[in-house]
């Protein structure tokens, strides 16, 4: 369901004095006395504006019925000035307190096709109005978006004026200006609105909603600080010199040269293609100084500090964007910044980048970003990602265009040198050096906390500055420069001294651990709890912090005992000074303020040995209170941080115990530490993991869409997972499939995948693929998402390496068809060298590990191979005398030497050693015809060179003597090997053009089982190593990436009778039994109960693959059609199964058959390969009509019937994309050339009383005409391979069109606007498709899937 936001006072109606009670329209609030609506709600149809306007605030709290107000005039008229249906409207006197302006974002319309809207209105009869959820369809002309809310949705009459927010961006991106009563309308975008009407400036108020827009046009940017979630808990409290924002005061102090250069740094006129880095020590100050510039630079919060802040400030609206990266994925901290630069929300953080600098190539203005807590983010990996492909490419790429980036962090974090990650080109403030520190800032930091300025306490012996001074002064000499050991000393003192006491008997050391122990010492017990106890729960908190019945839980789990309201009590007494309120509001969440404060309280958990008991307590204190909650509405850092405490807890198998769990909980975090369980996992246990694994594209669903993707991997996997899909829009009832042997399905290339390559990045062993689709993907093997996408040729990529320089840098290679070699740069996708020297496709690279850093070695059609150095992209080498394309290449250590072997189309393998000489050493002759890949292998004896060819061996030889020391048979083409270990010892591993994964012991080279899953040819494969697990990768031709457990994880053998060729043919079977039959490659025909899945019959077809099928319901002898290769269409008693009549008049193999009525006589039409389609009776075979309009065309592959005034009529089609209409007569009455390709699927249709006709095609697309004139009605784009199969299906009484395809997908689109309701996914290539009642069957080329499509929650 699209996200409402959470609160929208700024939706007003408008009404006129007149008629006080009915609104004429909306509107939405964007300042304190500014409303934004339509033109043509707020004026009379002779072009004046309504002189008795009055605003109303229904959706505002404490806002009364008659609390209104009028409107003064119009500021601007953008329909006079720029004939657009949006104008500004001034109130007379401002809105009401508890109505704040709506955000908004001046966002280009792209990113919000096909995402969702939520928009207030007020039609007629609905008191108060009322919300319209729904999907923005299409750019239009003239700033228009075309929007969607269904047709039953509310879109109506009565929105014109309203907001259309974006629940993505969490703002107001456009205005309604226009519903048709059925659910549609237009929209106005805000960013065209602000392109064309520069006077409303309402880039201005998009980025800070403040009055006077002048003061903060520097920024004209969508984030403003006081509408950001972390203003409250973190940048304030810190621009104060206070823990967090309920406590009073202003104590910030000094540090004015560290403020200065980074002011200076953000305000230089001249681009900046480098960070400025702000690092210390814990408690040294990072944050106040960010915070300080961050908060500065808002109006509204400059605003109120106090008249004596005398230090250093940020000019005003300089900071466009800051993010406390504590707890955050380097997603999560992408999606802010594009959220705050108003660009198109990114899929991968990679993707940002080029975005923003589009965005600013466009639109010429300064962006300020400031990220603090870096080292603290989700994790360490998380953390180099941030810097990899957020922050060194912004600065590097976006600097020339006026980005700053300013990071705050600590130098290392539990992966070691943080700060080395950003290399040499930064700037660095490091506040512990004596350039950033003097002794004054800390003395006088340490004086106003002994003060407890703006938070004065009743006889506080150092209210008096001349008091305070003395003891500020000692405790900055001993605490060593650390801001937040004097804040405690100082703070300790203040609270507690009821005389000042002799500075020169105050002693302690300055660590934070010592400085917090003291301060503990006096604090109040929340309830029975003592204060160590309750912040050592909330020290265990993941960011954001715990809710308080979550912290409440933890208190009692680590033995504390404390009610929610002694613990929030506890919370606002002067324990606050070191919690931060997150949520706000009745639902507050807490944490501590600082890191150094939770690693000082778990190192005394350490100390005792508990740390990892406490963990399982809080875990299962936090499932208990789930199971009463229930996880629909339980806390969502429980469905986001659970997974982190369950791993350390040893408990991830408790997590999969629960279903309702893994419907709701966010599931990339689960995935990272489902293979950490320590204990061997349940049966259950172990099969939902593998459903999890299975189903990658749940990560990102809701939980009723989760559900439904979950019952179909289940199904198909025979997984018996347990988990429920009731209330799902779709289920799988049963299917019929040999369970997938892969671990899981990487689905993301748009074409052949021809190369896969493990790759460690920042610590993180990650898998790249590349292909046809000229794209580079990197994956994350743990939670099969795509981490990052980018284009790196224009032609086919054929193979990919990592391969480490010199510099101990890590690259990734490429080889491609367009004759080049590309090194890049993996964590951003920059490219560091093109190698240009071959002449012909590049086939394959390797590297070649030389203690100095590797080489690269290259094999190409151009009969060569090249060596090249990697740092400097200059070649060393070129071998030369392959007779014929140089197709493999290998590395081979042997004996303390640096070998290469290569071989090719000429099936000669010669050996190298190129450092010592550019003649082979050896010429072994290898294959009888093409060799297509070469490995090495470590044997018992020594490394062998195992190579693979056409010729369909694996042939294993001695790279010194050439000798052949084994010769393995696979039956076919060979294409690629690699060797992996398993617990018993090493498999040698091949793929073939056949689709299977052979597996062979190394060195006794027994053969074990084989492995499939591809649909066509595996292109490549190679070992894969996580933390916990060894795996197999193999790209294919199918466009998959499939990551294989060698040693384990396989099902159970499959009996013959329970294996199924392709099912590429259903049809409904008459009869009271909902029955379906399904026929395919095997010939075999099956009758299946559609309920059940049980099957009831089985019989073998004389001719071969059975096409297509039909059926005739004839009382006395019900019969099935078959129309097969061997050119004849069979009869078979549907009863029995008994064969019956034998139709053989065509020439060629039958494609379609299918009945029709004439003149009230039921007929057989079939057509085929020799381009005739024959009508004919289907008791006797006797051919009535033979229809040649096909025969100047090609085969047809293609027959339905379809509605026609007063007649039943034939469609047909054939393979040149030629569809015909025939009406009764022996010429088609009207003929249209409707695809690019071969159609494969036709099917008659009423859409609003119109009949149709429905075609799908090889092409990928659908196509919809009316069967009366044959014009074309509407295209149905979104299959991404051939369309194989269409039909009809009722779901919640709409009439709706399936559709299956090769991509492996069912789709189901709403045939009055052509839009995708659902895309299913079903993983095997989707053949064909029938329904029958409430069922629809899919046919797929390893057997039969049943669903039940409910179309709950479907928009």
């Amino acid at each position: 369901m699209t996200a409402a936001p959470d609160g929208s006072p700024w939706a007003v109606a408008l009404y006129r004095e007149g008629n006080p009670h009915t609104p004429i329209g909306t509107g939405i609030v964007i300042d304190s006395n500014l409303v934004l609506t339509c033109h043509h709600v707020a004026f009379a149809a002779d072009g004046t504006l309504h002189n008795d306007l009055w605003v109303a605030f229904p959706l505002a709290p404490k806002v009364g019925y008659f609390d209104r107000r009028k409107v003064g005039q119009c500021l601007h008229d953008g329909q006079r000035a720029a004939h657009i249906d949006v104008v500004v409207l001034e109130l007379v006197e401002p809105v009401p307190a508890t109505v704040a302006p709506a955000r908004l974002r001046c966002l280009d319309p792209k990113p919000l096709v096909e995402r969702p809207f939520w928009t207030y209105g007020f039609p007629t009869a609905i008191a108060g109005g009322t919300p319209a959820i729904g999907t923005v369809t299409k750019i239009g002309g003239w700033g228009h978006i075309m929007i969607d809310s269904g047709a039953d949705g509310a879109l109506t009459k009565g929105f014109s004026g309203g907001a259309l927010w974006s629940p993505e961006y969490q703002a107001v991106v456009g205005i309604v200006v226009s519903a048709d009563g059925q659910g549609k309308g237009q929209a106005v975008t805000l960013y065209h609105a602000d392109e064309q009407l520069p006077e409303m400036k309402l880039a201005t108020l998009s980025a800070w909603q403040v009055a006077d827009a002048d003061d903060a046009a520097l920024s004209a940017w969508g984030w403003a600080l006081r509408t950001d979630g972390e203003a409250g808990r973190h940048w304030l409290p810190r621009a104060r010199g206070v823990a967090v924002d309920t406590e009073g005061g202003a104590r910030f102090r000094g540090r004015t040269t560290a403020l200065r250069r980074i002011v200076d740094w953000i305000d230089q006129p001249t681009p900046v293609t480098r960070p400025l880095l702000v690092t210390g020590s814990p408690g040294v100050g990072k944050s106040a100084a960010l915070g300080r510039i961050v908060t500065t630079a808002d109006q509204q919060i400059r605003a109120s500090l106090p008249e004596d802040d005398v230090a250093v400030r940020a000019t005003l609206g300089s900071v466009s964007c800051a993010v406390h990266a504590k707890g955050k994925t380097a997603i999560e901290v992408a999606t802010e910044i594009a959220r705050a630069a108003a660009v198109d929300l990114p899929d991968t953080p990679a993707d940002l980048v080029s975005a923003v600098r589009d965005r600013l190539m466009r639109r010429g203005s300064r962006f300020a970003l400031v990220i603090d807590a870096l080292d603290e983010a989700a994790d360490p990996g998380h953390a180099r990602r941030i810097v990899d492909e957020i922050l060194l490419p912004l600065a590097r790429d976006c600097g020339p265009y006026g980005f700053r980036v300013v990071v705050g962090t600590r130098r290392r974090d539990d992966q070691g040198d943080l700060i080395a990650c950003f290399g040499e080109n930064t700037e660095l403030i490091d506040l512990d050096t004596p350039e950033y520190f003097a002794e004054s800032d800390l003395v006088n930091y340490a004086q106003a906390t002994l003060q407890l300025l703006g938070a004065e306490r009743a006889a506080n012996p150092y209210a008096d500055a001349g008091v305070a001074a003395p003891l500020a002064r000692r405790i900055a000499a001993l605490a060593k420069g650390n801001f937040l050991v004097a804040g405690l000393v100082a703070r300790a003192h203040a609270l507690r001294d009821t005389s000042a006491v002799d500075p020169a008997s105050v002693s302690f050391t300055a660590t934070v651990a010592h400085a917090l122990d003291a301060y503990l010492a006096g604090l109040p017990a929340a309830g029975s709890t003592s204060a160590r106890l309750a912040l050592t729960a909330l020290a265990y908190a993941e960011a954001p912090g715990l809710p308080l019945p979550l912290w409440q839980a933890a208190v009692t789990a680590l033995g504390g005992t404390a009610t929610a309201e002694q613990l929030a009590l506890f919370a606002r007494g002067s324990a606050a000074n070191f919690l931060v309120e997150t949520g706000g509001g009745t639902q507050p969440a807490y944490r501590l303020f600082h890191q150094a404060l939770n690693d000082a309280l778990l190192a005394d958990r350490d100390q005792q040995g508990v740390r990892r008991d406490d963990q399982r307590r809080l875990v299962s204190a936090w499932l208990d209170l789930a199971a009463d909650t229930g996880w629909a509405s339980a806390p969502d850092y429980l469905l986001r941080s659970l997974p982190q405490h369950a791993a350390r807890a040893g408990l991830v198998e408790r997590l999969l115990a629960d279903g309702d769990y893994l419907l709701h909980a966010h599931l990339d975090r689960l995935l990272t530490v489902v293979d950490t369980a320590q204990a061997p996992m349940s049966p259950r246990a172990q099969s939902r993991a593998r459903l999890l694994r299975r189903t990658p594209l749940a990560v990102a669903a809701e939980p009723a869409e989760r559900a439904a993707l979950f019952s179909v991997v289940d199904r198909l996997d025979s997984l018996d997972s347990g988990i429920g899909a009731d209330g799902a829009p779709y289920r799988a009832r049963w299917a019929h499939t040999p369970p997938r042997q892969e671990r899981s399905v990487l689905d993301g290339h748009s074409q052949a995948v021809y190369d896969v390559a493990a790759i460690e990045v920042d610590g993180r062993r990650l898998l790249a693929s590349v292909g046809d689709d000229g794209t580079v993907r990197l994956w994350d093997p743990l939670t099969n998402q795509a981490e990052s996408v980018f284009n790196c040729h224009d032609d086919t990529v054929r193979g990919v390496c990592a391969v480490r320089t010199s510099a101990g840098e890590t690259l990734l290679a490429t080889a491609s068809h367009d004759g080049t070699v590309g090194l890049w740069e993996p964590r951003t996708g920059q490219r560091r060298h093109e190698l240009r020297g071959h002449h012909d496709w590049v086939r394959n690279i390797c590297t070649i590990p030389l203690p100095g850093g590797d080489l690269l070695a290259s094999a190409g059609d151009d009969r060569t191979v090249r060596i090249w150095d990697p740092a400097s992209g200059i070649q060393r080498y070129e071998l030369t005398g392959h007779i014929g394309w140089a197709t493999a290449v290998t590395y081979v250590p042997a004996d303390g030497r640096h070998l290469l072997a290569s071989t090719g189309f000429d099936g000669m393998i010669r050996i190298w050693e190129p450092t010592a000489g550019v003649e082979p050493t050896l010429t072994i002759p290898g294959h009888a015809g093409w060799a297509t890949t070469l490995y090495a292998v470590r044997a018992p004896g020594g490394t062998l060179l195992a190579s693979g060819g056409y010729d369909g061996t694996v042939r294993l030889w001695d790279p010194f003597t050439g000798r052949c020391v084994q010769l393995l048979e696979t039956g076919g083409p060979v294409t690629d090997l690699c060797t992996i270990d398993v617990d018993d010892g090493c498999l040698l591993v091949s793929t073939g053009e056949d689709g299977l994964i052979r597996l062979w012991e190394v060195p006794t080279w027994t053969s074990r089982p084989s492995l499939r899953g591809h649909a066509s040819w595996i292109r490549a494969v190679c070992e894969l190593r996580t933390a916990e697990q060894r795996m197999l990768a193999t790209a294919g031709d199918d466009g998959t990436v499939r990551l294989w457990d060698p040693a384990g994880g396989q099902p159970g053998t499959v009996a013959d009778q329970d294996r199924f060729a392709p099912v590429s043919a259903l049809c409904q079977l008459p009869g009271e039994r909902p029955l379906v039959a399904a026929g395919g490659t095997d010939g075999l025909v099956r009758f299946w109960d559609v309920h059940t899945g049980e099957r009831l019959q089985e019989f073998n077809t004389p001719g071969g693959t059975v096409n297509a099928m039909c059926a005739v319901a004839d009382e006395e002898e019900p019969l099935l059609f078959t129309a097969q290769d061997d050119c004849a269409v069979v009869g078979w008693d549907v009863r029995d199964g008994a064969q019956g009549l034998e139709m053989r008049e065509h020439y060629g193999e039958v494609a379609a058959v299918c009945p029709i009525v004439i003149n009230g006589e039921t007929l057989i039409a079939s057509a085929g390969d020799d381009q005739a389609v024959r009508l004919w009776h289907p008791h006797t075979g006797a051919v009535r009509t033979v229809l040649l309009g096909h025969v100047t065309h090609a085969w047809v592959t293609a027959l339905a019937t379809v509605s026609w005034p007063g007649i039943e009529a034939l469609a047909s089609a054939d393979k040149s994309g030629t569809v015909m209409l025939w009406g009764g007569g022996d010429t088609p009455v009207w003929v249209q050339q409707g695809h690019q390709d071969a159609v494969t699927a036709l099917c008659g249709i009423t859409v609003a009383g119109r009949r149709m006709l429905v075609s799908g095609s090889a092409d990928h697309a659908i196509r919809m005409w009316d069967a009366e004139w044959g014009q074309p009605v509407r295209w149905f784009t979104g299959h991404s391979a051939a369309v194989t199969g269409l039909s009809l299906i009722q779901v919640e009484g709409r009439d709706l069109l399936a559709s299956t395809s090769r991509d492996r997908t069912v789709r189901i689109w709403d045939p009055m606007t052509g839009r995708t309701v659902r895309t299913i996914p079903v993983y095997h290539p989707a053949l064909a498709c029938c329904t029958v009642g409430d069922t629809l069957l899919v046919g797929l080329d390893q057997g039969l899937l049943a669903l039940a499509v409910t179309g709950r929650d479907d928009r």
